[in-house]
């Protein structure tokens, strides 16, 4: 039986070992919702499948970094104004 879609299986997605390249699968299929986002941003931006989405994690990596960041910084002025 397979897993839930976008949950993590443990043992499996948490060890990247260095010195061996990563391989990342997506299968969409006819009628997905993200089928039809993923051709027209390949066909609109002139890349390959793999470079677009390359771009795409980029962009997420980079926000969920912000994401934390803000969340330290909250954290950090809470902290701060209950010693205060």
């Amino acid at each position: 039986m397979t897993g839930r879609r976008g949950v993590q299986h443990t043992g499996r997605s948490t060890e990247f070992p260095a010195d061996k390249s990563l391989r990342a699968q997506l299968v969409l299929h006819p009628g997905e919702e993200l089928r039809e986002a993923y051709e027209e941003l390949v066909t609109e931006m002139g890349l390959s499948g793999a470079e677009v989405l390359r771009e795409a994690l980029r962009v997420l990596h980079r926000r969920e970094t912000r994401r934390k960041a803000r969340a330290a910084r909250r954290s950090a002025e809470e902290g701060m104004s209950k010693a205060g």
